[in-house]
């Protein structure tokens, strides 16, 4: 699973959320022996949230050039906590403990890829409802989109008969010769591609 800090809050917090939230991550990490060398030091978050606090203070008046200098403030501590977000990602090693302790929100944990599927287990062959079908079924794959099925004769098995592709864990063959045995198999297809195929199952039709 991945973790990191989220950053999101630096363009949606209003300007008294984000002097909040910098200060919850100062003061989070001050003396915090999973983060011992900020970067940029905490000083100069500090002072940049200071300044970032007075130039609002004094916008409240209203007027374009303080409006623009409040701005530029906030510009720039949001800069220093991006870089900070930065070095917090790296120092906490994938620890969502100990990145939860920075005082940065995290980001939605990312789970990694599921990788190429196993081969299918315990498919099954039972005779259709009527004469010359038969029902192929199995557990579903976990992460699997598509099934590919392949049936063959059991006197033949190289040579395949009826293909399906299916989104279900289940299939049918229809149109079979009865008194005949047939083997059936499938195989799981994910992110990755197309997985090994199953261990033939065979049936005789009636």
């Amino acid at each position: 699973m991945i973790v990191k800090p989220s950053i999101s809050f630096l363009t949606t917090d209003s300007d008294p959320m984000l002097l909040t939230d910098a200060q919850t991550i100062t003061t989070s990490l001050t003396g915090n022996p999973a983060f011992t060398t900020p970067n940029p030091p905490l000083s100069d978050v500090t002072a940049a949230k200071d300044e970032f606090a007075m130039a609002l203070a004094n916008a409240a008046n209203g007027g374009i050039e303080l409006t623009a200098i409040k701005n530029d403030k906030r510009a720039v501590l949001v800069a220093l906590l991006r870089n900070l977000a930065t070095y917090v990602q790296v120092a906490c090693n994938g620890d969502l403990t100990v990145l939860l302790s920075s005082g940065f929100p995290i980001q939605k944990p990312q789970r990694n890829p599921i990788g190429v599927l196993p081969a299918p287990a315990s498919l099954t062959v039972s005779l259709g409802a009527r004469s010359g079908e038969l029902d192929a079924a199995m557990p579903p794959v976990f992460g699997a989109s598509i099934y590919n099925w392949r049936l063959a004769r059991a006197d033949a098995p190289a040579v395949f008969v009826q293909t399906a592709q299916t989104t279900a864990a289940s299939t049918s063959f229809g149109n079979l010769v009865p008194g005949v045995a047939y083997i059936a198999q499938v195989n799981a297809v994910g992110a990755a591609g197309p997985s090994d195929w199953s261990q033939p199952v065979s049936q005789m039709t009636v």
